[in-house]
């Protein structure tokens, strides 16, 4: 028999298993699924179902994606309706019938959920708005960083940064790693910095989103070890 201790423990080791944690750099490890864009951006209302593409990171194999309907009716996209899976991509067929904004929430199979994202669908006759400007990285300086747990400091150049964006730092193991806000400095449109915290030799990716949900391509950072 289940006892109230016996859930409110099971709850605690829930929350524990779920929620982000930071490391000793104060980086924010993410445990869960997150979507930084969906295309189309702005998608016409119609009552027959279009593909749109959810891109992002961590979307493990078995995932759903739930759709929150302007009027709160949620529906579950689940099994072969998710197409084209990869970590940081997916397809789905969904209808956008109702004006208004629609929630996206994609859950995996662990019970790890997604922050919600807000689609706001067009009138059946509007001109598709223009997407965001997607942020390019063109470099990360240094090239090639050492295995080090005490903050390390990169710089990125480019092109379209936008003041609020997030970096997400994906270690060789596939850990992902959110930075954002006060954790970056010396920012521009073409440039920002941003302390990492280096716990393992290999191959790390970078990739920016915009606040408007434009992602970047993402950028090789080598990590040897030290000397």
């Amino acid at each position: 028999m289940l006892t109230i201790r016996s859930v409110l423990l099971s709850i605690a080791v829930a929350v524990v298993v779920l929620a982000p944690v930071r490391n000793a750099a104060g980086q924010e490890r993410l445990l869960g699924p997150v979507i930084s864009s969906v295309a189309p951006q702005a998608p016409a209302r119609s009552a027959t179902a279009q593909v749109l593409t959810i891109s992002g990171l961590n979307f493990s194999d078995g995932l759903s994606l739930t759709v929150v309907e302007p009027d709160g009716r949620k529906v579950s996209h689940t099994g072969t309706e998710i197409q084209a899976r990869r970590d940081t991509s997916f397809k789905v067929s969904v209808k956008l019938a109702a004006m208004g904004a629609y929630t996206l929430i994609v859950t995996n199979p662990d019970g790890a959920a997604s922050d919600p994202f807000v689609l706001k669908g067009q009138s059946s006759g509007q001109t598709p708005a223009a997407p965001g400007i997607a942020p390019k990285i063109e470099r990360v300086l240094p090239a090639q960083l050492t295995k080090d747990p005490s903050p390390q400091t990169i710089s990125v150049t480019g092109d379209h940064f936008v003041q609020g964006l997030s970096v997400y730092l994906t270690d060789p193991i596939g850990t992902v790693y959110l930075m954002k806000g006060s954790e970056l400095g010396s920012f521009t449109a073409t440039s920002f910095s941003v302390s990492v915290s280096i716990e393992m030799t290999g191959e790390y990716t970078l990739m920016v989103t915009n606040p408007s949900g434009a992602s970047s391509n993402s950028m090789t950072i080598k990590v040897g070890p030290r000397r």
